[in-house]
């Protein structure tokens, strides 16, 4: 079974981000859930895709955010903006 990318490369750099605060935070207080999950979002943002995504049918390639039953938003670093197709 070949996984594909389906982590974008907005939605890839705050998953690195957020990992390694989580990372550090559970290193700090030397828990081993955190370090768990902060590696596991680094991973994620490394390797470019979710397992969760992959089991919703999500996927933020090319800064959109395409769902499965085909209704596509444009990912803006300042909010999010939906295809006028999909507003009706």
């Amino acid at each position: 079974m070949k996984l594909s990318k389906n982590v974008g490369e907005l939605d890839s750099l705050l998953r690195i981000s957020l990992g390694f605060s989580i990372l550090g935070y559970g290193i700090v207080k030397k828990s081993s859930v955190p370090i768990l999950i902060g590696s596991w979002k680094i991973a994620e943002g490394i390797t470019g895709h979710c397992v969760m995504y992959h089991m919703l049918g999500i996927n933020t390639l090319n800064n959109e955010l395409n769902l499965s039953d085909g209704k596509e938003f444009r990912l803006h670093p300042i909010g999010i903006e939906a295809k006028e197709d999909d507003l009706t």
